[in-house]
């Protein structure tokens, strides 16, 4: 008698213990996967400057969404933004997630698998799908020497452009015959009012815009880089994760035009000609942008 109380008791342990599995299995989708990728949209990659990591499912089914799909993990990768995209059509449905990353050291990166829970749609049995794994390599950012080689050109020519601004005034006033005096009792003269000439954003982005068009040069670029930088509110010293982080993240146009001069700054020299070209359309489309 006790040993068939045991069992019955070791049967209902086993069938409660089912239960979890059971329902975690009804609540997958029934999917028949035809291809699991991850892939970067680059292969020559620097510290500091974004890219993307693209996973993409494919299946038969033609579903709105998908569901019970995991990013691998970014451990050593900073995260900037991240899109969904699925697409529907007669032959099944595509699921795309874009990532941007940004690597701030050098070095080999190991990124694991993607993964997908759901139920075979083949045999009907819950499985889990794994993409491929990527190993990426990083360049390192320029040295402490060049960085500071570089911050000191950028000062230099901002000193220089506000000398010749300086200068032009002065000549402007001293062109500018100042009309005859009148005589005005002393109680009715007004104290001097000083007003300091303040520039919008958008002039300032001119003004970097005609340096760099001028100029195609690193130098140029890292000067222009360091005005954006104060223009927004950051010092010299941050990095482009750290003015990212400061700037709304609906102002794409401000977001896009930071990227694009980190990379005009300190890309490789294959990819600065470039680089620039994409820097002067970014300030233009800051400038063009409404308000």
């Amino acid at each position: 008698m006790a040993q068939r109380s045991a069992a019955a008791l070791a049967l209902l342990v086993a069938l409660l213990a089912s239960v979890p599995a059971i329902g975690d299995a009804q609540a997958l989708q029934r999917l028949t996967v035809l291809s699991f990728d991850l892939g970067a949209d680059a292969t020559a990659l620097r510290a500091g400057i974004p890219f993307h990591l693209m996973l993409t499912l494919r299946v038969r089914e033609r579903v709105s969404q998908i569901a019970n799909i995991d990013l691998p993990g970014l451990a050593q990768l900073e995260l900037l933004g991240d899109e969904r995209e699925t697409t529907t059509t007669p032959q099944g449905t595509q699921y795309r997630e874009t990532v941007t990353v940004v690597a701030h050291d050098g070095g080999t990166i190991a990124i694991s698998p993607g993964t997908l829970q759901a139920i075979d749609a083949r045999d009907g049995k819950p499985k889990q799908w794994f993409s491929n794994g990527l190993t990426l390599h990083v360049a390192g950012a320029p040295s402490r020497a060049v960085r500071v080689a570089a911050r000191s050109v950028g000062v230099a020519l901002l000193w220089l452009l506000g000398i010749v601004s300086i200068a032009a005034i002065v000549l402007l006033l001293a062109r500018r015959r100042p009309p005859a005096p009148r005589p005005v009792p002393p109680a009715a003269v007004a104290p001097p009012v000083s007003q300091a000439i303040v520039r919008t954003p958008r002039q300032r982005a001119q003004d970097a815009l005609a340096v760099l068009q001028a100029e195609r040069s690193r130098p140029a670029a890292i000067s222009v880089r360091a005005a954006i930088w104060r223009m927004v509110g950051a010092s010299d010293g941050e990095t482009l994760a750290d003015v990212l982080r400061r700037t709304d993240s609906h102002d794409r146009v401000t977001r896009e035009l930071l990227v694009a001069l980190e990379r005009s700054a300190f890309t490789y020299e294959e990819d600065l000609r470039g680089a620039i070209e994409d820097a002067c359309a970014a300030l233009e489309r800051y400038i063009q942008a409404p308000g």
